[in-house]
Parts: C-alpha cells; sequence; structure tokens
C-alpha cells in the first residue's frame, strides 16, 4: 500500500509540475483526459531530468532528493488550480461513460483487466521481468548505492537514454522495486488513454474505446503492465506528439508542433528507438511544410525535439566517445567496445524474424543492396510478415517457450483481422490517411532494423486508432454480416482476461503477504537460490562475474558481466591459459564465478576461449565448486581459491 500511495505522491508532483507549465504558455485543450496526459507526461519529464542532475552531481541521496522535490512542489503549486479543474471535469465525463455511454461494456472490462494488471505491477519483479532485473532496475539501484551517475561499463546498456530509470532510481531509494513498477504500470494507463483521445479526436470517437481495448488485449502490451521495463512511456510519447502532430496538420499553429517536439524528444530521452519515430514525424512535417511553405512550426518542432532529448545523447558522447553508443562504432568508435563486437550486435538484432542469416562471411560478399534482402529480409518473408508476426510470433522474440510467448510477447489478431477491413468502408476519416503514412514508414523501419515484437509496440499503438475504427464500422453492419466478428472478438477478450486473471491470481500471495517474499522468489525466479546463496554466505567484498545470468538486481554483492560480447573489460582472445584468466580476475577483483554450462558449452563450440579456459582453471585448482541443494539447473557458482589468487596475483605483476 505504501509503494501506492509513493507513486501516486510522485505522480501528484509530476502532474502539478505539468499543469504548472501549462499555465504559463497559456495552453488551450478541451479534452480534461488529454491535459491530464500532457501534465503528467512533462511532468515526470521534469522530475527525471532533475533527478538526472543531481546523480550527475553525486547527490543522489535522500538528503538532497527530498529538498529538490520540496523546493519542485512548492514551485508547482501554482497549477494547482488547473489540475483541480482537471480532474474534476475528468471525474464526471468518466462517470458518464461508465455509466451512460454505450460502449459502458467496453470501459468495464478495461476497469476489470486494469486491475488485474495492478496485482502483477504489486508483485515482486521475477523470472519474466528479464531486462528489469538485468538493466533498468539494477543499473538505477547501482546508481542509488553509488549516490551518482556513472558508467557501468559492463553493461553497454547503462549508456543508453535512462530517463525512466530516473524514476525508478527514485523509487528504489525511498521505497523498493514494487514502486519502481508502478511508474512503468502507470505509463500503461496513460497509453490507453494516449491512444483513446488520438482515436477520438482524431479518427472517431465512436471507435475510441475499441482503439483502447485492442492496446489493452494485445498481449505484449499486457505483460508490460505487470514488468519493470520502459517500454510503456515510449507508448505515451510517441502517442502524445502525433496526437499533437495531428492537431498541428489541422491547424498549423505553432503550440501544437511546440507539444509534438517537447513529447517527440521525450520519447528520444525515454529510449534511443524514439529517435526512428522523431525521425519519422520529422520527415513527414518537413514534407507538409513543403507543400504550405510554412516552416517555423517545423523549425520549432525539431529543435525543441532535438534538445529536450541531448542532456542523454551528450553525455554519452562525453562519457564513451560516441553519443548513440555502442551504435554507429564505424562513425564514432566507442570505449569498451571494438569493430567485431559492434558487427555481432549488428548480426544479433538482424537475427530476429523469420529464416536464418547466412554466414557473415556470404553476405561480406554480396553487393551492398542485396545485403538488405538475407535471412529475415528476403522480399517474400518481408511481404508475409504480417501474417508470420500473427501466427509465428516465438520467431520475433527472445526463446521463453511458445506458450509463453503467445500470452505476452505476440500482437494477437485483432490487428491482421480489423486492419485490412478499412478498405472495405468508405467515408474514412481524412486523418487516418496521415497515421497510416506514418505507420507505413514505422512498419518498413521495423523490418529492416530488429524486428523484435517489443520494439513495434509503440508503431501498433499508432494504428490501434485504425484497428479500432474498423472494428466499430463492423459493428454497424447487419447483424448477420458482423456475427463473425462478434465472435472473434468475444473470444479473444475473453481469453485476454481469463490469462490477465490468472496470472494475477499466482501472485495474489505474495501481493498480499500470504507468501514470503523468499518463498516468491525461489518459485518464481530460477536464479534466486544461487543468487541468495551467495547473498547469505559471501563476504562482503566479494566480487562475482557471471557468464549467461545478467538478471542481478537481487545480488547484494558487487558484480559484473563477464560475456564477451558485452565490454572489453576482459580480452579473451588474448589469452592462452587459465592463469591468463585468473590475472584478469585478480585485476578485476573477482572472487565467484556464476555461470551456466550450457553457455560453456555454446561458447566452445563458437570458439571462443571462456569455456575451456574456466574449464582448465577447474582442472589446475584455481577454481573450485560451491554446492549447495537449493541451486536449480543450470547453475553453477565457483569461488577463486587460493592458488587461484595466488598465479593471478603472479601474472598481474608480469
Amino acid at each position: 500500500m505504501i509503494d501506492v500511495l509513493f507513486w501516486l505522491a510522485i505522480s501528484l508532483l509530476a502532474a502539478l509540475v505539468g499543469a504548472g507549465m501549462a499555465r504559463l504558455i497559456s495552453l488551450r485543450l478541451d479534452s480534461s483526459l488529454t491535459r491530464l496526459l500532457l501534465f503528467l507526461a512533462v511532468g515526470y519529464l521534469v522530475v527525471a531530468y532533475l533527478i538526472f542532475a543531481l546523480a550527475l552531481l553525486g547527490l543522489l541521496r535522500a538528503g538532497p532528493v527530498i529538498s529538490l522535490l520540496t523546493v519542485l512542489f512548492l514551485t508547482a503549486l501554482s497549477g494547482g488550480r488547473l489540475l483541480r479543474d482537471t480532474l474534476r471535469e475528468l471525474s464526471r465525463d468518466m462517470r458518464r461513460a461508465f455509466l451512460y455511454s454505450p460502449a459502458r461494456p467496453l470501459y468495464w472490462f478495461l476497469a476489470i483487466w486494469v486491475l488485474a494488471k495492478l496485482v502483477s505491477a504489486l508483485s515482486l519483479p521475477a523470472g519474466l521481468d528479464w531486462d528489469g532485473l538485468a538493466e533498468h532496475l539494477a543499473m538505477a539501484n547501482k546508481w542509488v548505492e553509488a549516490g551518482r551517475i556513472y558508467p557501468l561499463w559492463y553493461d553497454h546498456h547503462s549508456q543508453f537514454p535512462a530517463s525512466l530509470q530516473m524514476l525508478y532510481a527514485l523509487a528504489l531509494l525511498f521505497r523498493g522495486p514494487i514502486a519502481a513498477k508502478l511508474f512503468h504500470f502507470g505509463f500503461g494507463l496513460m497509453a490507453l488513454g494516449a491512444v483513446f483521445e488520438l482515436t477520438r479526436q482524431h479518427t472517431s470517437a465512436p471507435a475510441a474505446p475499441w482503439a483502447a481495448v485492442i492496446l489493452a488485449t494485445t498481449p505484449v502490451f499486457s505483460w508490460l503492465m505487470g514488468v519493470a521495463y520502459v517500454d510503456l512511456a515510449v507508448v505515451v510519447y510517441v502517442v502524445l506528439a502525433t496526437h499533437f502532430f495531428l492537431a498541428w496538420v489541422a491547424s498549423n499553429e505553432v503550440q501544437p508542433a511546440m507539444l509534438s517536439g517537447v513529447l517527440a524528444g521525450a520519447a528520444m530521452a525515454v529510449k534511443m528507438q524514439g529517435v526512428a519515430y522523431f525521425g519519422v514525424l520529422l520527415a513527414v512535417a518537413l514534407y507538409i511544410a513543403w507543400r504550405r511553405a510554412a516552416w517555423r512550426p517545423v523549425a520549432v518542432f525539431a529543435l525543441l525535439g532535438v534538445v529536450v532529448a541531448s542532456p542523454w545523447y551528450v553525455k554519452s558522447w562525453l562519457v564513451t566517445g560516441n553519443p548513440v553508443y555502442p551504435f554507429a562504432y564505424h562513425v564514432f568508435g566507442g570505449k569498451q567496445w571494438s569493430a567485431e563486437q559492434a558487427r555481432w550486435y549488428q548480426r544479433h538484432q538482424l537475427e530476429f524474424g523469420v529464416g536464418d542469416l547466412p554466414p557473415q562471411e556470404v553476405i561480406d560478399a554480396l553487393p551492398r543492396y542485396q545485403r538488405l534482402f538475407v535471412g529475415p529480409r528476403e522480399p517474400l518473408r518481408l511481404l508475409l510478415a504480417p501474417l508470420n508476426l500473427t501466427f509465428r510470433p516465438a520467431l520475433f522474440t527472445v526463446p521463453i517457450g511458445p506458450l509463453k510467448v503467445m500470452m505476452c510477447d505476440s500482437i494477437g489478431p485483432l490487428y491482421l483481422i480489423f486492419v485490412p477491413m478499412l478498405l472495405l468502408f468508405t467515408g474514412r476519416p481524412p486523418k487516418l490517411k496521415t497515421l497510416v503514412i506514418v505507420f507505413a514508414l514505422l512498419w518498413v523501419w521495423w523490418l529492416y532494423s530488429m524486428q523484435l515484437t517489443r520494439y513495434l509496440l509503440p508503431t501498433l499503438a499508432l494504428f490501434a486508432p485504425a484497428a479500432g475504427y474498423a472494428l466499430h464500422r463492423c459493428t454497424q453492419v447487419p447483424s448477420t454480416l458482423r456475427l463473425a466478428p462478434t465472435v472473434v472478438v468475444s473470444t479473444w477478450l475473453l481469453m485476454v482476461l481469463a490469462v490477465s486473471m490468472l496470472l494475477s491470481a499466482m501472485e495474489l500471495p505474495q501481493v498480499l503477504g500470504t507468501v514470503s517474499r523468499q518463498q516468491y522468489l525461489t518459485s518464481a525466479f530460477e536464479a534466486f537460490p544461487v543468487i541468495d546463496h551467495l547473498n547469505r554466505h559471501a563476504a562482503p567484498d566479494a566480487k562475482v562475474i557471471s557468464y549467461g545470468e545478467p538478471r542481478l538486481f537481487y545480488l547484494e554483492r558487487d558484480y559484473l558481466w563477464g560475456d564477451p560480447v558485452y565490454h572489453q573489460m576482459i580480452i579473451y582472445d588474448t589469452m592462452e591459459e587459465p592463469a591468463d584468466l585468473l590475472g584478469a580476475y585478480n585485476r578485476l577483483g573477482i572472487t565467484h564465478v556464476l555461470y551456466h554450462p550450457a553457455l560453456l558449452n555454446r561458447l566452445s563450440a563458437d570458439r571462443e576461449p571462456v569455456g575451456p579456459l574456466l574449464a582448465g582453471a577447474l582442472a589446475e585448482g584455481y577454481l573450485k565448486y560451491l554446492v549447495a541443494p537449493s541451486f536449480r539447473q543450470p547453475y553453477r557458482l565457483l569461488q577463486v581459491t587460493d592458488a587461484g589468487r595466488q598465479i593471478g596475483q603472479g601474472r598481474l605483476s608480469e
């Protein structure tokens, strides 16, 4: 309950900040929901950047943060009346919608679904919260422990834009991971509201609840509501930026272009993926400005977008030498990275989708234009991508099992079913054409970048109004023709709601406290037993290197990732014998090794030296197994022996 109150308190502060800034620019918006979404979106961004500033100054501690938030609250009180009036108006509108609207069954469906997802958000992050435990929560926790932001060289993701991680750091400083998860859950609620408003104001008001339901029942969106990722914040900023972009297209006024630029910049400040959305909107804006010979709004949009996003990219440039680290290595280079790692990273991103990439030497021998059409990007596979994405979702995500993919990481069937139906209806809204153009450009970008389902989600959110409009029009055809769509949609909604409630029921005992933290994490997170063993038995100054298991948020000892593809802190290719590895371990202060035997086999098969070096170190007695009955397969834990420390010190002195 305290976590919920903390999240609501920071959200109230953010809304006050946003309302105060809206008052300063004399913002004119008729919709109470749009106003509240804008207040929160801008306010969260301001709070995140202020926490970022404290972290850069080494003041990420309770005292300075409380002082900052107090000053911010007192400053933002000027927006109190505007926020109060907005909340009153929104409350009245919601009451009417739930009691009197013809679409009230959809609103009640969304309400029940939100309650189910709230239970997931209130549970401790566990095994399926992969990026949260490995990156987003983990890096924020490291910065909180240090009281400052600094480069985590073992994890290149720590150089990415991290606005939402600043809110996570705030939550971890005062509460814990559940409060952090609630921020991502809150952005999910905002995403539903943003899609609702995008549809209502630019497509069709009756289609708005359908568009929100389609987004909510997209499995990857539904799953993200309960984990500590950052994707839902990107969805919010992209959809709101597009909303105000369309308002600028309709009015040619500067203010909506300004708001669109700020929000597009915020998307880039949350995740580098936002650069593609900013680029697409900018390209469309330049075309429209050329047609109208009106360049001022576009200049404002572009300038504000770049300015809002730039602090993170400037920081990365100063720290690594590369503003988009580790991408564009052939242009900028970058610390703790190499050309070989850059090639591997690019190839890894291109492997998602239907079809296997040919060997790299085969790709390199092809003419430049032909390299664009290999593996998952062969022309026929590009054409069939919508079908494959819908019916073969496991090929567009990490391997977590077919059932889990269908439940957590697919797009569902509604987009493929209803979007083509747009061709059957006449009288389509004019702004729908602009949305389709933006979607088409982003779809092409996704096909040629990384065909990962999660990265498509903001694009799908922009297309949910089109699917919602088609679905709404299907409800208006004669009863004999709408029977099939009604059965499909009803079945799908019931399935999604059942899955959401089932997952919530599994997590409810931990949320209610009838199952302890220890019991829940032991059953829900396969790496927790070995991590818990280290927390209980390893010396406070122990340092762990992990191979194949980056989800180390719960580890209460210093650590780094050891896999060769992540960094250049250990150059395995130059090592000839196990003693060389121990020398590197000694230099870094490594005392323990956590790994998967399966990873060793894979690395050995790929002719990487890590597996043989570790096996040799075990044989030589430089490492020893630590065994506990609670360890789960395939986890293994090793400790550096006295002989290992001695040989390591010897190699280091050489």
